[in-house]
């Protein structure tokens, strides 16, 4: 469940740590298969076989595409997101065991989000985004 509040000048983005883990979690399913499909993964790997410096671009890429279905407005506005991200991957170490996940920052959660957010201000037919 998702609520968003609005504060003085910031959206607050009501998520609980484990539903945002949730939808992490199914992205990446999603994006194993798909780098296995693609041969980039060995068929028949799963999250435990695989080692951190193969886990961690499905996780960024996993972030990357549910933070692009987000609304415009949560993502190019002020909002806890970064806050949100960075607490999500965090726990993953407690899912996964790995203890790498626990060193994910706040500035790797921005430079994680910069790009989508600069891709938003940057296109002219932003408005485009927000309708849909």
């Amino acid at each position: 469940m998702c609520r968003v509040l609005l504060y003085k000048n910031m959206i607050e983005i009501k998520i609980t740590i484990d539903s945002a883990l949730n939808l992490l979690l199914e992205r990446m399913n999603l994006e194993l298969k798909l780098r296995q499909r693609d041969k980039i993964i060995p068929l028949g790997s799963s999250f435990d076989s695989l080692r951190y410096d193969q886990l961690f671009p499905i996780v960024e890429a996993s972030l990357f595409d549910t933070i692009f279905l987000l609304p415009v407005d949560l993502v190019s506005q002020d909002t806890n997101l970064v806050n949100i991200i960075t607490l999500t991957v965090r726990a993953l170490s407690r899912i996964l065991h790995r203890s790498e996940f626990q060193e994910f920052t706040s500035v790797d959660a921005e430079k994680l989000i910069r790009p989508i957010i600069n891709y938003f201000k940057d296109n002219p037919s932003k408005k485009n985004f927000q309708n849909n």
